[in-house]
């Protein structure tokens, strides 16, 4: 028998004193309900009923069982209005898996419109590398991840946000750069010229730089490293201060307003940055993560 419903016996037997009385308010026969009672006490190994007084009474046990089916009523009501506002998206927790680059390009374009409108929803911000962000999305370590293809691990699935150019920038003050019109972005040189030259480079564990390293083997350029980093921005503004060249997504090249470099757009058809969001497909995904999926497919629908 549900525990619950215990309570209301034993709360009637205590009101009205008597298990016949009690049993008409509870419309159930008098031995339907003394065989419960009989049965509830054997099954906890302890006398609920004071049959010894007149009227009938609780014992100890009688009520330290009652108080502790109160607190479990209580628990019971907490959880199930909990779980309506989960439903309801009032209340939530979502873990997002983001590398840095899209934290600060990507991210805040959806993300200040979630927390609006889902103010009880907390969001906790994983950062790493794609590499990480795999491992830990296949693990189940997080809900959903805003990451850039191409994914490796054949748990995870995804849907694309957007695609994007990346360009080659290059300090105005390099010689490459000399006698070339403004509104010029296709690379007016020979891309061999690119060999040993300065390069500012992402980390070898990001996903940019393995695109950025099929530049360089497709063309046999052997660049030099001056850096290695892991934020892009960085990256512009040591190539804005003439230190070397370097290569970035649109979107980073759109959001600057460096003064100092000059850009050329790589061929789309083979370098380009695909973003995607990605999630566990073994796993059913949470209505939040659903509502952030949909919104950040609403909001990049136009780049697809």
């Amino acid at each position: 028998m549900n525990k619950l419903q215990t309570k209301s016996y034993l709360e009637a037997v205590t009101r009205f004193g008597n298990i016949s009385n009690a049993a008409k308010h509870l419309y159930v026969s008098q031995p339907y309900l003394s065989k419960v009672i009989k049965e509830l006490e054997n099954e906890v190994g302890v006398e609920l009923i004071n049959r010894e007084s007149n009227p009938l009474t609780l014992t100890y046990a009688g009520e330290r069982y009652l108080a502790y089916l109160d607190e479990m009523e209580m628990i019971q009501q907490k959880m199930e209005y909990e779980l309506q506002e989960i439903a309801n998206l009032e209340k939530g927790r979502l873990k997002i898996g983001v590398n840095p680059f899209l934290a600060s390009h990507t991210l805040y374009n959806i993300l200040p419109e979630f927390i609006n409108s889902y103010p009880g929803i907390e969001i906790e911000l994983i950062e790493d590398n794609a590499n990480q962000i795999e491992v830990l999305l296949a693990n189940q370590k997080m809900d959903i991840s805003l990451t850039i293809l191409p994914i490796g691990n054949d748990q995870i699935t995804y849907e694309t946000l957007y695609s994007e150019a990346l360009y080659l920038a290059i300090p105005t003050s390099h010689e490459l750069a000399h006698n070339i019109p403004t509104e010029t972005n296709q690379l007016p040189f020979s891309i061999h010229q690119l060999n040993n030259e300065n390069f500012i480079l992402l980390k070898s564990n990001m996903t940019l730089r393995t695109i950025t390293d099929k530049f360089f083997n497709d063309f046999n350029i052997v660049p030099k490293p001056v850096m290695e980093t892991i934020n892009i921005d960085n990256a512009l503004y040591l190539t804005n201060a003439g230190i070397g060249l370097t290569i970035v997504p649109e979107s980073v090249k759109n959001k600057t307003t460096h003064e100092n470099i000059q850009y050329f757009k790589l061929d789309e058809t083979h370098y380009k940055n695909n973003v995607v969001v990605a999630y566990n497909k073994n796993r059913d995904i949470s209505k939040a993560a659903s509502v952030f999926l949909n919104l950040a497919k609403m909001r990049f629908k136009e780049h697809i």
